[in-house]
């Protein structure tokens, strides 16, 4: 049957007619159900909506738009005390205090002629103490809510404690007088951080909170949540989640920055200094991040993907990780921890093996390339290094043997016995040495 052409037009001008678009969506009849420019327009309306979404994040993320807040009533930040020695300890005792019944595991605290040390490994137990350092006299005692495992912090005339059920407590740091707490959520990962006048704390949200009164400044709830200390530079937070990734944040207002994906079990050996994160881990790996640098959105999954098709042999090799300065996985071992870094080089511990009184090294590699510069056999696995002095390096280690070395070739100049098995990392100052064990024990070497 011939086909009029007007009515033909007709049809067409009518199907794309406004009038019966809009009405196809309101009227319940049979053209509503076969209309496919229906169909047409609420795809282009999803699709639309969901771009403007992906777009404002994006923008609102990667050019980290948000709003000020503000200031901190203070701007006190964490003590930190240099070690200089006029003349090397030689290991004699100049004091020796029983200050606990208990173990000792977190490092004592000194703050000019003030020890500060916390103890108690059971309810009810937890307190901490404050010691005259020329005596080890008792000069106040506070009794925690609770059971701490990391040592004090002090900043300005207070000081701070994080317990392991999520209670940070605030005294002052002269007469132990409390002044004020906070109840995170969950169990405490690490120390506080103190830094301008802003307390961070790890739980599982990482917390900000003023310093001075205990006020929430801002959470952050993270996905996988938290499995390490947190530590802070140039106003970047960095911590590795139960995911085994690398996180870092905007300290300023808690937004996150950059997600890097490490393949070694982590430690929880993290070290940030001048906007390098240094991370330690299984089988001796260490890698050097950049914490100034943003991800895109949804760059992790692309990257996924990307990798299996690599792999599947349908695409290039990916590109360098977001983030990534530095790999090295030459050093020997079953673990590092990187402990302290200069301007030149990032000095990391290493564990011979998985046995109690395995042996160890201290080893420095270049901190802006990675790359081996010398390493210091020890008789037992080092549990810290301290920068001390001019040039020096003190680097303890479990079976209590203090070696102070040359900080740019690794050669001992000195060691000094403490006498016992180490709790803990000594703490150090004006020409002081101190260091605790597992039984309750502080002792002042001179």
């Amino acid at each position: 049957m011939p086909q009029n052409s007007k009515s033909h037009n007709n049809y067409v001008n009518n199907a794309f007619s406004p009038r019966l678009i809009a009405k196809s969506w309101v009227m319940p009849t049979g053209f509503r159900k076969t209309n496919p420019f229906k169909f047409l327009i609420t795809y282009l309306i999803f699709f639309g909506l969901l771009t403007s979404v992906i777009t404002f994040y994006s923008v609102w993320t990667y050019y980290d738009i948000s709003l000020p807040l503000s200031p901190p009533s203070s701007e006190i930040s964490s003590y930190r005390e240099t070690g200089t020695f006029s003349e090397f300890p030689i290991g004699d005792e100049k004091w020796t205090s029983v200050i606990s019944d208990e173990q000792l595991i977190s490092s004592p605290v000194l703050v000019k002629d003030v020890i500060y040390v916390v103890m108690g490994r059971t309810s009810g137990q937890g307190r901490i103490k404050a010691l005259n350092a020329f005596d080890g006299s008792l000069l106040w005692e506070y009794a925690l809510q609770g059971v701490s495992d990391f040592s004090p912090v002090v900043a300005d005339e207070m000081i701070f404690i994080s317990l392991r059920s999520g209670l940070v407590q605030a005294l002052d740091r002269h007469n132990g007088r409390f002044l004020w707490s906070f109840q995170a959520e969950s169990f405490m990962y690490g120390p506080p951080i103190i830094e301008e006048g802003i307390l961070y704390l790890a739980s599982v949200r990482i917390y900000a909170l003023d310093a001075a009164t205990g006020e929430v400044r801002w959470t952050q709830k993270v996905p996988k949540d938290v499995s390490s200390k947190l530590v802070l530079s140039e106003d970047v937070l960095a911590f590795v989640g139960f995911d085994g990734a690398v996180k870092l944040l905007n300290a300023s207002n808690g937004k996150p920055k950059l997600e890097y994906s490490i393949w070694f079990p982590i430690t929880d050996g993290l070290l940030a200094s001048d906007s390098r994160l240094v991370v330690g881990g299984g089988n001796a790996h260490v890698i050097a991040i950049d914490m100034q640098s943003v991800g895109l959105p949804f760059e992790r999954i692309i990257r996924s993907w990307w990798a299996r098709l690599w792999l599947w042999g349908m695409a290039p090799s990916p590109s360098t990780p977001r983030g990534y300065l530095w790999h090295n996985s030459n050093l020997q071992g079953v673990e590092s921890n990187p402990f302290t870094v200069d301007k030149d080089f990032v000095y990391v511990g290493t564990k011979d093996s998985k046995l109690l009184d395995s042996g160890g090294k201290i080893v420095a590699l270049g901190i802006d390339d990675g790359k081996f510069r010398w390493k210091t056999s020890l008789d037992s696995f080092p549990i810290s290094a301290q920068l001390v002095g001019q040039g020096g390096l003190l680097v303890a280690t479990k079976s209590g043997q203090l070696h102070f070395l040359s900080k740019n070739s690794g050669f001992p100049t000195h060691k000094v016995e403490s006498g016992f098995s180490l709790g803990a990392p000594p703490g150090i100052g004006r020409n002081q040495l101190i260091v605790v064990n597992k039984s309750g024990v502080i002792k002042s070497l001179k």
